[in-house]
């Protein structure tokens, strides 16, 4: 016995809309109040509606696009990581559509929304909030996907990122082992994985160290402006000034150093600061700025593997849940003399 699809019809009758209504929540959301569009999400999630272009591809085996979800791309890291994943899919003969949440989880939901009715082959989301439960709803319903940014909390969900613990780690340990002891943590919100877990590392290295402290300062926009107002914060709040801080990206730790020398503080004789990511703008700066560098060739090459594999393309990927290592990138912002301190690193490893 066949089950019959459900149709536009099905979906208005039991949302208590008219057709219209499910047809602009399809094509034109926009139009809708939150309330109708979450239950009208609703009621088609509970119907496992599929869109008559998406059932149409379905049929016609139309595997040649992958969407991508990207979280910010006011951060250089999401760019390259984006020019990546279309690098790669390119390679095996498939486009990219590239969409970014802007940090919305609203709009993220919207954009898997459309994925899903375009019917694209797979999707990849970077995300930093609780994903999962719908991306099962996906899989459940044939499409696959894979996480960027962190750790799957689903092992029916692939995913790639930076092993960040590792990162938090390198990044204190370099500013202890230059005799910095008084450091602070500049980023947020903390709910974020990514962000929670350099934090831990960095804590890890600073419990290593006697008489070391690490505290935090809020920058939850992780953005050169919010840098700008910790560093101000940090020079003028009439606590004892910090030796040392870890940004939580290397925007921020721009933003921190431009902050500081606006008020007379000398980076790095009186504070060093090293950020996150790699950026190739910190390398440029008028003080170039030290970092923890993850690949985000490597993170994007890896997510469009792992889709290509859940697609089962390219065979069986032995370990669905990928972390790319970080390296650590002394620059002038921790080091004044970089060459001397490459030196006795190289003669201290040989």
């Amino acid at each position: 016995m066949t089950t019959r699809r459900a149709a536009i019809t099905d979906v208005a009758a039991a949302a208590g809309v008219s057709r219209s209504t499910v047809s602009n929540y399809l094509n034109h959301p926009e139009l809708l109040s939150a309330s109708t569009r979450e239950r009208l999400a609703r009621v088609i999630a509970e119907l496992q509606f599929v869109p008559s272009d998406a059932a149409r591809k379905i049929s016609s085996g139309d595997t040649g696009t992958i969407g991508y979800i990207a979280y910010e791309f006011t951060n250089p890291f999401s760019g390259v990581i984006a020019d990546a994943i279309e690098r790669r899919a390119s390679e095996s003969g498939r486009t990219v559509m590239i969409a970014n949440s802007a940090g919305s989880a609203r709009r993220q939901r919207e954009y898997l929304e459309l994925f899903e009715r375009k019917r694209v082959a797979g999707i990849i989301v970077a995300t930093l909030d609780d994903v999962e439960p719908r991306l099962e709803e996906l899989r459940e319903r044939g499409m696959s996907t894979v996480i960027t940014g962190r750790r799957s909390a689903s092992d029916l969900i692939a995913s790639v990122s930076a092993d960040d613990a590792t990162g938090g780690y390198l990044a204190a340990r370099h500013l202890l082992d230059l005799g910095r002891r008084r450091i602070v943590f500049v980023g947020g919100p903390f709910r974020v994985a990514q962000i929670a877990e350099r934090f831990d590392g960095a804590s890890r290295a600073v419990g290593e160290t006697p008489g070391a402290t690490l505290t935090a300062v809020r920058a939850d926009e992780r953005t050169m402006d919010a840098g700008f107002a910790a560093g101000v914060e940090l020079a003028t709040s009439g606590s004892p000034l910090p030796d040392g801080v870890f940004a939580v990206n290397d925007l921020v730790g721009l933003g921190v150093v431009r902050g500081l020398l606006s008020c007379g503080i000398e980076v790095p004789r009186d504070v060093a600061v090293i950020g996150f990511d790699g950026d190739d703008i910190a390398e440029v700066a008028a003080i170039p700025l030290s970092t923890i560098r993850t690949s985000g060739e490597a993170v994007g090459e890896t997510a469009v593997d792992l889709l290509l594999a859940e697609l089962g393309v390219g065979g069986p990927v032995p370990d669905r849940h990928r972390l790319v290592p970080p390296t650590l990138v002394a620059r002038a912002s921790t080091v004044a003399d970089v060459d001397a301190h490459a030196a006795r690193r190289n003669g201290s490893a040989s």
